[in-house]
């Protein structure tokens, strides 16, 4: 992509601590939501490069203590390691963990059953529970989500939201958390809905408080998925992210939050709808590697282009500036002008991270 890779390089440099040259223009980066409009390009969304230990310890139940344990006795998994020695855990990993568990809380012992295969330990979790066991049968999924595709579950969502269930919608998204990666939940089942029921506001099906329960539990589901986090974010790049004057939509911005975080950064979300002041005024207490923003409504054209002037002014350069969002390519030619590099996939923005 042209002009893509020396932004990139200032990123790593302000992440060095380097400074940048005042006098450089601000560059601008534009990638699409995390939860695009219907019709707009379809994109895979890569697996992030692993879970955190904290991370992996609220999914399976371990205490940090026994994961490095059984990693550092038993070598009952191996997770990868990050540049700065954090320990990066696949899905694999955290399946193979709570099959352990399950074998354990059978009677069996870590290290008798550590050095184990996956259809072996699959075998004896299901052991006198009435499943077949044979060596042909595949092993279902360990988080005990019925056998189900990710359709029949936003299906099953979009059921809750027509009875304004929020309790049935809460609880099926906590399933969906439980049987799929972070990533996978976003581009199956968080994005999808989203965008069904805009579909059928847009088309007098649903009202505007069926948007409102949805946008509630997404926003739950979207802030506890954060929370997951161990907390130690030493030695990550920060990245800012919020949304200017006038965006009050603000759950592709925590969409991202949970992208980047899942990639080695430490997101910091300031909420919705700040003066453009107040981002670089945040952005000089935090100093962030990144500052991302999130644009998904026409309020103004003029007041829009004038904001990404003023914040490209007060910037100065200082911190690279990626602004996504189903909106933001109406604004294409002033970021073009400054100097913008123009993304159009949430794809490109993992691209950008790593």
């Amino acid at each position: 992509m042209r002009g893509f890779r020396p932004m990139r390089e200032r990123a790593l440099l302000s992440g060095a601590g380097v400074t940048l040259d005042g006098n450089q223009h601000t560059r601008l980066t534009v990638f699409a939501a995390i939860m695009p409009d219907p019709g707009e390009e379809d994109f895979r969304m890569k697996e992030p490069v692993g879970f955190p230990i904290g991370f992996v310890s609220l999914r399976t139940g371990l205490s940090v203590h026994v994961l490095r344990a059984w990693e550092r006795r038993y070598r009952a998994v191996t997770p990868k390691r990050s540049a700065g020695g954090r320990r990066l855990y696949t899905q694999s990993d955290i399946d193979r963990l709570v099959l352990l568990k399950r074998v354990i809380q059978k009677g069996q012992s870590i290290s008798h059953i550590a050095g184990l295969g996956q259809a072996e330990l699959h075998r004896m979790a299901v052991a006198d529970s009435g499943a077949p066991a044979s060596a042909g049968t595949r092993p279902q999924p360990v988080s005990g989500i019925p056998a189900r595709g990710c359709t029949e579950m936003v299906d099953a969502c979009l059921e809750a939201v027509v009875r304004l269930n929020g309790g049935a919608l809460r609880r099926i998204l906590q399933q969906a958390a439980i049987g799929f990666s972070r990533q996978a939940m976003l581009e199956t089942v968080v994005r999808p809905l989203a965008e069904a029921v805009g579909r059928g506001w847009s088309e007098g099906s649903m009202r505007i408080v069926h948007g409102h329960l949805v946008a509630t539990v997404i926003h739950e589901q979207l802030v506890a998925m954060l929370n997951h986090s161990n907390g130690d974010t030493t030695g990550q790049p920060c990245v800012l992210i919020t949304t200017p004057t006038g965006q009050h939509c603000y759950l592709g911005a925590l969409a991202a939050a949970v992208t980047v975080q899942d990639h080695g950064w430490a997101p910091v979300f300031l909420g919705a709808n700040l003066p453009v002041e107040e981002i670089a005024a945040a952005r000089s207490i935090l100093d962030p590697q990144l500052l991302a923003l999130s644009i998904t409504c026409r309020v103004d054209d003029t007041f829009m282009h004038d904001q990404l002037d003023q914040l490209s002014t007060l910037l100065n350069g200082h911190c690279p500036l990626v602004i996504g969002g189903r909106a933001s390519n109406y604004y294409r030619r002033s970021i073009e002008t400054a100097g913008a590099e123009v993304c159009l996939t949430a794809a490109e923005l993992v691209t950008f991270l790593e």
